[in-house]
């Protein structure tokens, strides 16, 4: 499908066009292009040339890392060490091993949303709805099967935002496969911020172990640097730190699971629009060049 054609169907001066019912699609999706071709350009002009360079590292790893992850981030770091000067400090007194350890996570998220050919998806209400702020106990279950159901290297799950302003909002969901430990997590990296940017993106795993939510957290604060989620040097630190991790991820966690579910029905916006013709979920040869991003609606299959 020719990306530029298929941005064409969301462009301000068909509004008119649209039934009143649906005039929030095209306003989103623009507003969502908008913020990922920012965080797209801005990684570039961090590290010129990432993106081809970490494709090529995709290719060398072959079956040494499992199909559903696109790069593990220790390789994107590893690519940032030795193959990446960047063109910009980042955060002011960080070190640069800290900072390319914060945007090798940043880059793995949307690296693998671009790889798997710039796939956005919107659920349904009735399916989703998108808190602000969640809640966690702790006591959710986990997902069981999510490697073995994950559709694509990577996704951008986007919603209305309440403000005005702002429009659209979501987060990044990848797999990631910890090829030293050899298990699996879910990489979040919400982009929720007013402003869009790439030193906003806050990109956290959450391993796919044990039963509940909040286990999970307690071994991913155990096991992960303190670079990337908080540090836990005693008990009571472990606990705070891994109800804090539980509560932020807790959301993006249910969505990943409700969205590879058989039960959930996907349908291309612009089809939804009239203005394009009909396309499967998932698709079967991803377009790592894509250019505009592509939309999906996302329902449960008995509404």
């Amino acid at each position: 499908m020719d990306r530029t054609v298929y941005a064409e169907s969301f462009v301000e001066h068909r509004d008119g066009e649209t039934p009143e019912t649906l005039r929030w699609l095209p306003v989103m999706y623009r507003a969502a292009a908008a913020r990922l071709e920012k965080l797209e350009r801005e990684a570039e002009q961090r590290y010129p040339g990432i993106f081809e360079r970490l494709d090529t590292e995709r290719v060398a790893v072959g079956a040494a890392v499992p199909s559903w992850c696109w790069l593990p981030v220790a390789r994107v770091r590893e690519v940032l060490a030795h193959h990446c000067t960047s063109n910009g400090t980042g955060i002011e007194g960080t070190s640069p091993t800290a900072q390319r350890s914060v945007d090798a996570a940043r880059l793995a998220s949307i690296g693998a949303w671009r790889a798997a050919g710039r796939h956005m998806v919107h659920p349904d209400d009735d399916l989703i709805p998108w808190p602000h702020e969640a809640e966690c106990d702790g006591g959710d279950e986990m997902p069981v099967g999510l490697p073995g159901r994950w559709p694509l290297f990577g996704l951008y799950v986007v919603f209305l935002s309440p403000n005005p302003a702002v429009l659209a909002e979501g987060g990044f969901l990848h797999l990631e496969w910890d090829e030293r430990e050899q298990r699996a997590a879910l990489r979040i990296a919400p982009d929720t911020e007013p402003v869009a940017g790439l030193g906003r993106l806050d990109a956290q795993p959450l391993h796919l172990v044990g039963e509940t939510t909040l286990e999970a957290a307690r071994k991913t604060v155990r096991a992960v640097p303190s670079d990337t989620v908080l540090a836990a040097s005693s008990d009571s630190e472990l606990d705070r730190s891994a109800m804090l991790l539980a509560g932020k991820n807790r959301f993006w966690l249910r969505a990943a699971d409700r969205l590879t579910s058989p039960h959930v029905n996907f349908v291309d916006a612009a089809q939804a629009l009239g203005r394009a013709p009909g396309a499967l979920w998932p698709p079967e040869q991803p377009d790592a060049k894509g250019g505009a991003p592509l939309l999906w609606l996302a329902m449960s299959a008995n509404a």
